[in-house]
């Protein structure tokens, strides 16, 4: 009689888990950073509980002190400490309802992936790699978009940027939406300013030309909000209906 796999614990569930080799037809979402699960993990014992974990989300550290967040140290906690059951990821503003590295002082948080990002990577389409910054590099009312969406990336948050070419992208790879009418890029990589032109002449004025991105930056802000909580809602109804499936 072949003898079952070994068991183990670990503190975020209460039930006994076991290795698994999770299949990507098996359409399963890691209950620690609530991304899809394929390959290495360990799987809940009873066969109820659908509780499953990427091998490096078992493994993630206790503690630990980023560059972005040097004054104090963050500390992994198994569930969001808000009552929303959510939070904002203070590195790419989506939100997470699994594992966070948590500043309680600060309320500074990090989803696991974010903070294990790498501080220089390479960009399909862009020939010099480029350096994880953990605030926009401009000053004196500068706005920065991204070069792949050219959405407009609020100044705390994290990007990966080429100083030599002024070219920075969204701190995970994006795609660019297709658009009906696309505007040539300016200088490095269509940055806009607030103060005249940045390597070549704009429509209009500086001054309406920010209202209008302010104003498109706040609409899309609202839409994304809306778009991440619709998400955390369908992955839950996901993970009942696998449960009552389960039952059957």
């Amino acid at each position: 009689m072949a003898s079952r796999k070994p068991s183990v614990r670990h503190p975020s569930h209460s039930h006994p888990l076991r290795s698994h080799k999770a299949l990507a037809e098996e359409d399963i979402i890691c209950s620690g950073c609530d991304l899809d699960l394929i390959g290495a993990a360990f799987k809940c014992t009873k066969s109820e509980c659908d509780y499953f974990l990427h091998k490096s989300c078992f493994e993630l550290p206790r503690e630990t002190r980023p560059k972005a967040h040097p004054d104090h140290p963050l500390n992994l906690l198994y569930s969001p400490p808000y009552e929303s059951s959510t939070y904002e990821c203070s590195a790419c503003s989506e939100y997470g309802s699994g594992f966070v590295y948590n500043c309680s002082i600060c309320q500074f948080d990090l989803h696991v992936g974010c903070i294990s990002m790498p501080e220089s990577v390479e960009r399909e389409g862009h020939e010099h790699p480029l350096t994880l910054l953990y605030c926009s590099p401009y000053t004196n009312g500068l706005i920065f978009n991204c070069d792949v969406c050219q959405e407009t990336v609020p100044d705390h948050l994290w990007f990966y940027y080429c100083k030599e070419c002024d070219y920075g992208t969204h701190l995970h790879s994006c795609e660019v939406e297709e658009e009906v009418e696309v505007e040539p890029k300016r200088g490095g990589g269509g940055k806009a300013s607030t103060s005249g032109n940045k390597g070549g002449g704009g429509r209009g004025s500086a001054a309406s030309e920010l209202a209008a991105m302010l104003e498109a930056q706040r609409e899309m802000e609202r839409m994304q909000i809306e778009l991440h909580m619709e998400m955390q809602r369908a992955k839950i109804a996901k993970k009942a209906r696998k449960a009552c499936l389960k039952l059957i």
